[in-house]
């Protein structure tokens, strides 16, 4: 006879995206805000292209990985090509119920635009450099609590 296995609690999370760049620090404070809203954790995650190599940015990375720290959240670096293709099977991994991203001056690689068609049901959180967030809600999911701003630390 066999025995049946308990199924393990199904993992809930908030995943932050950033790029790399310094102020990317004003969406993990987001994410932060969002993952104490939901009563989740925190997961940051930072796609570099397979060029950058051991030419990537290690201060830019290490800051943002302290930032991370400092919010109780876990860094994960990935060196692919298609930052979108990883991020989504991230979300997945990790449970994601909402995503924080930054906003793209222009939309050059369709970052944000992949993400929400391939998991439409995920809302995105897109943070502009003046601080203003704004938010891509799928009818069916709740977007937390409305953050229009970014937190401002204490």
């Amino acid at each position: 006879m066999k025995k049946k296995q308990k199924a393990l609690p199904k993992r809930c999370s908030i995943l932050v995206c950033v790029t790399g760049q310094r102020d990317c620090d004003r969406l993990i404070q987001t994410g932060r805000r969002l993952a104490d809203s939901h009563q989740v954790e925190l997961q940051v995650l930072c796609v570099q292209p397979v060029s950058a190599g051991y030419d990537a940015n290690g201060e830019e990375l290490e800051y943002l990985r302290l930032t991370a720290r400092d919010a109780n959240a876990e860094m994960t670096v990935f060196f692919h090509d298609d930052a979108a293709l990883i991020a989504v099977g991230f979300i997945k991994q990790v449970g994601a119920i909402h995503v924080v991203t930054g906003m793209a001056e222009t939309p050059l690689n369709g970052f944000i635009d992949t993400i929400h068609r391939m998991v439409p049901s995920i809302p995105v959180s897109m943070v502009s450099k003046e601080g203003i967030i704004y938010n891509i809600c799928p009818g069916s999911a709740d977007c937390g609590g409305t953050l229009t701003t970014v937190p401002q630390a204490p």
